[in-house]
């Protein structure tokens, strides 16, 4: 079959690296613009520098890219971020506080080096190649060990004064006003206690294990992941009444369970606010980090929108 000439060869084509640094594991992901992952692998997790670029390269050898056809590398990290100056002002999954990142990642490559927040990047990651394609307005909601949102309105990443839009963790409740409960940073939010897989967990079992029993009717179960489907309903709720977006995506390790319960979530939040949205499970899965953190950098050095 004849190429087109406006398709780049294997040779001329250019890619993005995308880095998605978790608390427990880092996904690394190669993608080139027409959004083909050419390569992704995933490893435990490390704060280190220089262990961090050693399994980029690694990755690239693997995939036997060259640097000259790296284009951009993108980061994601667990914390906040100021994406501008390319510092990670707090990751303390990674005991990192105040982190140059951008500065310390170009001493390994002479390359554009872009870091955010890692659910912004996995919002970013939804709308290259999951299931936010071709919408605007969204919000993610990633729950996972802890729980965080990202906010896309208008087609941009909403980020905030302080970079801390989408802190959804520190959501309160009447019930914890009465409780006296208090937000602080280097806390489990209010609103992240009660939803979070840390939270499930202190019932004595796994989460999936809790959804997998409520579908089978286990008595203990019900009461656990009733209280579970309404304190997120209400918290989606509010963002849905707040942002209008027209979709809703839940991500992240305890999303696997949901399928179960989506229907329920779906029918309690219309309870809850009038205003009509599209909640859904990710289509990317845990790779959503890592695809959003390519996307970053594609996008930032003009080669995709």
């Amino acid at each position: 079959m004849k190429r087109n000439d406006a398709q780049p060869t294997q040779a001329e084509q250019l890619y993005g690296v995308g880095v998605d640094i978790g608390g427990t594991k880092i996904m690394i992901t190669i993608a080139n613009q027409a959004g083909d992952i050419m390569y992704k692998k995933k490893m435990n997790t490390s704060g280190d520098i220089d262990v961090i670029s050693m399994h980029i390269t690694e990755c690239l050898i693997a995939a036997a890219i060259s640097m000259d056809q790296v284009a951009a590398i993108g980061f994601g990290v667990p914390g906040i971020a100021n994406s501008e100056e390319g510092t990670v002002i707090e990751a303390p999954a990674l005991q990192w506080n105040h982190v140059p990142f951008r500065e310390q990642m170009q001493r390994y490559f002479d390359k554009p080096i872009f870091v955010d927040n890692d659910v912004n990047c996995a919002a970013l990651g939804e709308r290259w190649l999951g299931s936010a394609r071709n919408t605007n307005d969204f919000v993610v909601v990633a729950i996972g060990t802890g729980v965080g949102s990202a906010i896309i309105a208008n087609g941009s990443l909403v980020k905030g004064s302080n970079y801390m839009a989408g802190e959804v963790a520190y959501m309160v409740m009447e019930q914890d006003v009465l409780d006296n409960g208090i937000n602080a940073f280097g806390d489990f939010g209010q609103f992240e206690k009660k939803i979070s897989g840390v939270a499930l967990s202190q019932y004595g079992t796994l989460p999936q294990e809790l959804f997998e029993q409520y579908a089978r009717g286990d008595e203990k179960s019900i009461p656990i992941i009733q209280q579970f489907v309404t304190d997120l309903s209400i918290g989606i709720a509010n963002m849905v009444s707040m942002l209008n977006p027209q979709k809703v995506i839940l991500c992240g390790g305890v999303s696997q369970s949901l399928s179960g319960v989506l229907e329920l979530i779906r029918s309690t939040v219309s309870n809850f606010t009038p205003i009509p949205t599209m909640i859904e499970l990710t289509s990317i899965g845990e790779e959503a980090g890592a695809i959003g953190a390519a996307a970053l950098a594609l996008e930032k050095v003009g080669l995709i929108n």
